[in-house]
């Protein structure tokens, strides 16, 4: 029996991207909720402007923000603590399933990310090594300096839950931007991560429309992203940044890795 239920968010129109995670969920066999995701293109123009009047957020970045919305408003009406929320370009560790079953023994959290971006709005992001609590059996979760973009796989409590919806309208910026926020939401990440975002699916990501052919294809490479990062001295960045930044308590503050990697399914499958 599964104790904390999934909900993927998937563009029904994207029937790849969508037969891929059902298809490497069922073969985890982990049970999911598939809920559709908001078209922001297809929206109202005059529906658009009531909920961002300032006008300042895409058609992809508004739809992405109200689908994850619709997420938070599942989990506040059915009640449930804790809730794992999954894009459809995610690929799992298969153990993902043993959390699930067990289901999470501490909730002092709002988000807890399986796998994310290395950075945010307020630049990189780092956890404090000293700060692990235990999720369940073989699952720690350590404070985040910071909340990070990227939300394709993340769980998230009733109680954080019900403080994004409190203030989610009007919509101000992107749903994985916090610094605008009138609270400061409990960051927590499970290391090392669990979840990836597999450029062999995200290429056929909103966001993929805008790069070039080349481009996309380059990304499908496993050595795209550590060249990348070597090509923008990111160690180094992170490096000076850990030394130079204000953390929100004393800690064993450590960098934190990205889940933008080409991880083939083989190797977090069973």
């Amino acid at each position: 029996m599964q104790e904390i239920p999934v909900f993927v968010i998937s563009l029904e129109r994207a029937r790849d991207r969508r037969a891929l995670i059902t298809a490497h969920l069922d073969r985890l066999r982990i049970e999911y909720d598939l809920m559709d995701a908001v078209e922001g293109a297809q929206l109202d123009p005059g529906y658009r402007t009531s909920v961002n009047p300032r006008g300042n957020m895409s058609p992809g970045a508004l739809g992405c923000y109200l689908s994850h919305l619709r997420v938070y408003e599942q989990v506040i009406a059915r009640q449930i603590p804790v809730a794992l929320v999954l894009e459809d370009d995610t690929v799992l560790h298969h153990s993902v399933r043993l959390l699930l079953e067990n289901g999470c023994r501490n909730l002092d959290f709002d988000y807890c990310f399986l796998g994310s971006e290395d950075h945010g709005d307020e630049g990189f992001v780092f956890y404090d090594a000293g700060s692990a609590v235990e999720l369940a059996s073989g699952f720690k979760a350590y404070l985040l300096s910071a909340g990070p973009y990227c939300l394709n796989a993340y769980l998230i409590t009733l109680e954080g839950a019900k403080k994004r919806v409190a203030c989610a309208f009007p919509a101000r910026s992107a749903i994985d931007h916090y610094h605008y926020l009138p609270y400061r939401p409990r960051f927590r990440a499970i290391v090392p991560m669990l979840a990836f975002v597999n450029e062999l699916n995200a290429v056929g990501s909103l966001s993929a429309l805008t790069w070039n052919p080349g481009l996309r294809h380059l990304r499908k490479r496993w050595w795209f992203y550590p060249l990348r990062d070597l090509i923008k001295l990111k160690r180094l960045r992170k490096l000076l940044s850990l030394r130079s930044s204000r953390f929100p308590h004393a800690g064993r503050w450590q960098s934190f890795s990205s889940a933008l990697k080409v991880v083939p399914l083989e190797r977090m499958e069973p």
